[in-house]
């Protein structure tokens, strides 16, 4: 099989001709070539540049009795054909197989996530709109020390979007989001945008009465990897510090 060339095969049964000539010997067995030129609207030449070809791949072997030249087919380098194929088969299946099992992984990892809760000592409808106020947000939306918000925008309602700027000694580091939920003055939904967030990462704050002030619960779903999620619940926990500085 190693004697035949897999390009010289592919070349020569790429063109329709020839794969007619193969088949009709197949079909005929070992036949005359101008037999073969018969069946065909071109000339006795073309036919017989059309059988090098095949020759020169092993398609086809001549035999010559006397003057006549019989053009009979052979199979066998369609083994080396074949072969290929099997392993561009196997191969898919392999790339088949370790994206099923990306997959199947990915399905049975569950998404990262964290809660923080803190209690506040301020009523429920105060800690609740401080989350929708841009002036209040400027106050306590600063998860490390030494940053600010230098500016903040909020529509506070279901759909309605806000943004923030926070400034840490690195620079700029522009936040965002848009509000899913807004349940006066139980709940609050939003979705998390900053440049270590990913895609479809959402934040549900829960407000409830408790010890005379609020028992507020942060959770915050998705994170590109353990280490971001650390970061975050410092963050956030810093946050719902200072927001209960704000408030008292």
């Amino acid at each position: 099989m190693d004697e035949y060339n897999l390009s010289n095969i592919l070349k020569a049964s790429s063109d329709t001709t020839r794969r007619s000539i193969l088949t009709t010997l197949v079909q005929q067995g070992p036949t005359r070539v101008t037999e073969l030129a018969g069946r065909y609207d071109i000339s006795l030449n073309s036919v017989s540049k059309h059988i090098k070809v095949l020759e020169a791949a092993g398609l086809v072997t001549r035999k010559t009795i006397g003057r006549v030249h019989l053009i009979e087919a052979n199979l066998a380098p369609l083994n080396a054909v074949e072969d290929w194929f099997k392993n561009l088969k196997s191969i898919w299946a392999l790339q088949l197989d370790a994206l099923d099992d990306i997959l199947t992984k990915e399905k049975e990892m569950p998404e990262l996530s964290l809660t923080v809760s803190r209690q506040i000592n301020a009523p429920v409808e105060d800690v609740f709109n401080a989350w929708l106020s841009p002036e209040m947000m400027t106050k306590f939306m600063t998860p490390g020390e030494g940053m600010s918000v230098s500016d903040a925008k909020a529509d506070p309602v279901e759909g309605g979007e806000f943004s923030l700027n926070m400034v840490a000694k690195a620079g700029e580091l522009p936040h965002g989001g848009k509000y899913k939920v807004i349940k006066p003055h139980s709940q609050i939904v939003f979705s998390w945008n900053s440049p270590f967030s990913v895609d479809d990462t959402l934040v549900t704050l829960n407000f409830s009465a408790k010890d005379g002030g609020t028992e507020v619960e942060l959770n915050h779903v998705k994170f590109a990897d353990e280490e971001a999620r650390d970061n975050h619940e410092g963050g956030w926990t810093v946050i719902l510090e200072s927001l209960a500085r704000a408030l008292t």
